[in-house]
C-alpha cells in the first residue's frame, strides 16, 4: 500500500512540473514583449512634480465646510467619533479618518477633505510609475495621469471627504505591485518575487476591509502576474503562507464588533452579534447592488450607456479615441496587459452599472451612481496611454520624414503633440469653475436653516440621506456648541437595536419597553413607527416640541403638522394656531435665507447641491399648500412666488396662475399662464390645460368688457 502511494506521489509530481514547465514556456511567451522597466531618475522627479502640482491644485479647491455630496457629512461624523460607518463599515478607512481628523489642522471637515486630496495625489503618482512600466513613455504618462488628474470627477471628489479615494489608491496600488511582482519573475529574482507577492495578497486583504468593488481588480491580477502567482505560491507552506497573509489583511474588520460592541453614538445596525457581523459586512440589507429598489431600476442597459456619457465628460471624445487606440495597438504588442485592463474595464464599468440598480431619475441617483464611475475610468488611463504613445511616436516618425533640420523636426513634433492634447486642456477654466469647493457653504448653510426655528429640549425626526447625515452624524458628533436636541432616523426607529441605541444616549427619553403589548394593527413597520411616534409623544411631557423632515408620513387624527421653517412641528390636532402669525415668521424665516447659498444656477446638474435647493424650494411650496388648503390663497401666493424664484419648477408657477384666477387676479392668472405655456412641452397635457384656461380667462376678460 505504500508503494503504491509513493508510486502516486511521484507520477503527481512529474505531472506537476511538466505542467509548470509547459505553463512557464507559454508565459515566457506571453510576456516577452512586458520587458521589465525600471524608473530612471527623471521618471522619478517627474512623478513627484505632477504630485507637487496636484496637491497645490487641490489644496486651492478644496472644501472647508461639511459638504453634501455622497456620504461625506456621515464620513465626518463616524470618522471623528470613531464609529460606524453604512455596510461594509470602512473600518480601515475609518480609522484612519480617526486620526486624521484630530490633527491640530483647520476644521474637521477640512482635514477629512483635505485627506481625500492627499489620498488622490498619491494615487495620482502610483498611476503615473503603472503607466510609464507599461509605455515605456515618459510624455505620455504625464499627459494622460494629469488628464485623470483635472477630469470634473476625479478634481471633484479629490476636494470632499469620501470613501471613494482610498479606493482607487488600493486599484492602482495592486496593479503597480503585481508588475513589480511580474518584472521580478521575468528577472529571476525569485526571492523578491516573492515577497511582492505576499506583499500583493497583504494588500488585497486589506483594500476588501476598505470598499468591496476593489475585487473588480482581482482578476487583472492575475493576468497580470499569473507566473509570479504560480511560481511564488507553488507548494502548500507558500500558499498557506499566502493565505494567511491575505487573512491577517482582514484584520481591520475585527475593529467592526468590537467597536460597535462599546456602542457608541454612530452605530450603523449595531453589528456586534456574530449574525449582525456577517449580515453588516456581506451587505445583505445595503449595497452596491441595492443601491436603489423599485419598478423603474430593473438592471437596465441605460445604465452602461451613462458610464459612456460620463466618460466623455471626464476624457471627452479624444480620451475615447485615444482609449479603442490603445486598446488596438495593446492587443497586439502587450496581450496580456491588454486583458488584465479590458477585464477590469467590463467588470467595473459595463456589469457593475448593471447590476446596481440605480434609477436615473433626479440628480440625487445619478451623484449616487457616478462615483463608482471612477476607478473604471482610471483603469482604462494604461489604454489611453498607450494610444498616446503611439500617436507621438507616429508624428515625430512624421516629422522625421521632413527634409529640414532637427531642430525644426524637433519643434515641430513638439507642437504636433501641444495641439493635439490640447482638447483636454482647453476646458480646465471651466471645470475649475465647476468644481471649486473653496467657498462652499451650502451644506453648513442648511444645517443652521435647519436647526434654526427648533427648539432646545426638543425631538427631531429626521429621513432622507441629507438632513439624517448633516444632523445626526455631522452635527451631533462634530459641532461643539449645540442645541439639545434628540435626533431620531425613521428609517431605523422601531428597530430593536435602534430602539437599544436611544436608550444608552437619550436616557431620560421614556421609550415603550420591550415587553409593551403592541396593537396587531400596528405591527405593520409603518404603522408600528407611527404608534411609536406618538406613543413617544404623549409619554413625554418634559419635551418641549416635536419636530419631523417629511410631512408626508401619515398621523393619526389626533395630531397634524405645521409648518416651521425647514421642518415640520408636530401638534396635537387640538391645538389652535394662528395662521396669521405663523404666516408671518414663516416669511421672516424664508427671507433670511441667503440667495448665494441657494442659487441652483451655482451648481452642476448632477450636483447634490442642485438637489438641496429643489427640496428647500419643495418646502416653501408646501407651505403655499398649507395655507391653500386652509383657503388663504393671497398668502399661499406669497409662499409659491418665493418658492419660484428659489428654483423655477414650472408646477409652481401653474399653481400660482390657478390661485390668481380663484382670488380673481384675472391679467396676472392670464399672463401666467401663457409663460407656463411658452416655456412647457405640447407633449404634456399640463401645458394644454394652461393654454386652454389662459384662453377661458381672456375670453371671459372679452365679455366682460
Amino acid at each position: 500500500m505504500s508503494m503504491e502511494k509513493a508510486s502516486l506521489r511521484i507520477s503527481l509530481s512529474k505531472a506537476t512540473a511538466g505542467m509548470s514547465a509547459r505553463l512557464r514556456r507559454y508565459f515566457k511567451g506571453l510576456y516577452t514583449s512586458a520587458q521589465p522597466y525600471h524608473l530612471a531618475r527623471g521618471d522619478k522627479l517627474l512623478a513627484l512634480a505632477i504630485s507637487l502640482l496636484f496637491l497645490f491644485i487641490y489644496a486651492l479647491t478644496v472644501s472647508h465646510h461639511v459638504n453634501v455630496a455622497g456620504d461625506s457629512p456621515e464620513i465626518l461624523g463616524t470618522g471623528y467619533s470613531l464609529g460606524i460607518m453604512h455596510p461594509p463599515g470602512y473600518p480601515t478607512y475609518t480609522m484612519l479618518c480617526y486620526i486624521v481628523s484630530h490633527a491640530p489642522v483647520g476644521s474637521i471637515a477640512f482635514r477629512l477633505n483635505f485627506f481625500s486630496s492627499i489620498l488622490h495625489v498619491l494615487t495620482l503618482y502610483v498611476l503615473f510609475v503603472v503607466l510609464i512600466k507599461i509605455t515605456r513613455h515618459r510624455a505620455a504618462s504625464a499627459v494622460t495621469t494629469a488628464v485623470i488628474g483635472i477630469s470634473p470627477l476625479f478634481w471633484f471628489y479629490s476636494l470632499v471627504a469620501e470613501v471613494f479615494p482610498l479606493n482607487d489608491l488600493f486599484a492602482v496600488l495592486l496593479v503597480l505591485v503585481a508588475l513589480m511582482a511580474r518584472e521580478a519573475w521575468l528577472e529571476n529574482r525569485s526571492k523578491a518575487c516573492r515577497r511582492l507577492i505576499f506583499l500583493l495578497l497583504f494588500l488585497c486583504g486589506l483594500s476588501l476591509t476598505h470598499h468591496q468593488t476593489i475585487v473588480l481588480v482581482f482578476p487583472a491580477l492575475l493576468f497580470l502576474a499569473a507566473p509570479a502567482f504560480l511560481d511564488s505560491l507553488g507548494n502548500i507552506r507558500r500558499a498557506a503562507a499566502g493565505v494567511a497573509l491575505f487573512i491577517s489583511g482582514l484584520l481591520p474588520y475585527a475593529y467592526i464588533p468590537l467597536r460597535a460592541a462599546q456602542k457608541p453614538y454612530a452605530n450603523f445596525g449595531d453589528p456586534s452579534s456574530l449574525s449582525s457581523f456577517l449580515a453588516f459586512i456581506s451587505r445583505r440589507y445595503y449595497g452596491s447592488s441595492r443601491l436603489w429598489i423599485g419598478p423603474q431600476a430593473s438592471h437596465r442597459v441605460d445604465m452602461v450607456f451613462d458610464y459612456l456619457k460620463t466618460l466623455d465628460k471626464q476624457i471627452y471624445m479624444l480620451g475615447i479615441l485615444l482609449v479603442l487606440l490603445g486598446m488596438y495597438a495593446m492587443a497586439r504588442k502587450r496581450r496580456a496587459d491588454f486583458l488584465a485592463f479590458f477585464t477590469v474595464f467590463l467588470l467595473a464599468g459595463v456589469v457593475f452599472p448593471l447590476i446596481a440598480n440605480v434609477a436615473l431619475s433626479n440628480p440625487f441617483y445619478v451623484s449616487t451612481i457616478e462615483r463608482f464611475y471612477l476607478m473604471p475610468t482610471i483603469m482604462l488611463s494604461p489604454f489611453a496611454a498607450f494610444g498616446l504613445a503611439e500617436t507621438i511616436e507616429f508624428l515625430k516618425d512624421a516629422a522625421k520624414r521632413m527634409r529640414a533640420r532637427k531642430i525644426i523636426q524637433g519643434t515641430l513634433a513638439v507642437s504636433l503633440v501641444l495641439l493635439l492634447c490640447l482638447p483636454f486642456y482647453l476646458p480646465i477654466k471651466r471645470t475649475y469653475e465647476k468644481v471649486n469647493l473653496r467657498n462652499d457653504l451650502i451644506g453648513e448653510g442648511y444645517l443652521e436653516d435647519l436647526i434654526r426655528p427648533i427648539a432646545d429640549n426638543s425631538v427631531l425626526f429626521l429621513s432622507g440621506d441629507v438632513p439624517i447625515q448633516l444632523v445626526d452624524y455631522y452635527y451631533q458628533s462634530c459641532v461643539k456648541e449645540k442645541k439639545d436636541i434628540t435626533t431620531i432616523i425613521w428609517s431605523f426607529w422601531g428597530q430593536p437595536w435602534y430602539m437599544q441605541h436611544l436608550r444608552k444616549w437619550y436616557p431620560e427619553l421614556n421609550l415603550p419597553s420591550e415587553e409593551t403589548p403592541v396593537d396587531l394593527q400596528v405591527e405593520n413597520a409603518s404603522y408600528y413607527r407611527i404608534w411609536l411616534l406618538e406613543h413617544v409623544i404623549e409619554n413625554n411631557p418634559q419635551i418641549s416640541a416635536y419636530y419631523c423632515i417629511d410631512n408626508k408620513i401619515l398621523l393619526s387624527d389626533d395630531y397634524r403638522f405645521v409648518p416651521g421653517g425647514l421642518v415640520y412641528r408636530i401638534l396635537p390636532s387640538s391645538e389652535s394656531v394662528d395662521d396669521d402669525t405663523l404666516f408671518q415668521s414663516l416669511v421672516d424665516f424664508f427671507g433670511e435665507l441667503d440667495p448665494g447659498i441657494y442659487d441652483y444656477s451655482a451648481y452642476g446638474e448632477n450636483r447634490r447641491e442642485l438637489m438641496l435647493v429643489q427640496y428647500v424650494s419643495t418646502i416653501i411650496n408646501q407651505c403655499a399648500s398649507y395655507f391653500r388648503d386652509r383657503g388663504q390663497l393671497e398668502k399661499a401666493i406669497t409662499f409659491n412666488a418665493m418658492a419660484y424664484t428659489l428654483y423655477p419648477f414650472q408646477e409652481y408657477e401653474f399653481q400660482t396662475a390657478e390661485m390668481y384666477a380663484q382670488i380673481g387676479n384675472w391679467a396676472e392668472a392670464s399672463a401666467l399662464f401663457e409663460d407656463y405655456v411658452e416655456k412647457g412641452s405640447y407633449l404634456d397635457s399640463k401645458t394644454w390645460e394652461a393654454l386652454i384656461k389662459r384662453e377661458e380667462i381672456n375670453l371671459e376678460e372679452g365679455l366682460r368688457r
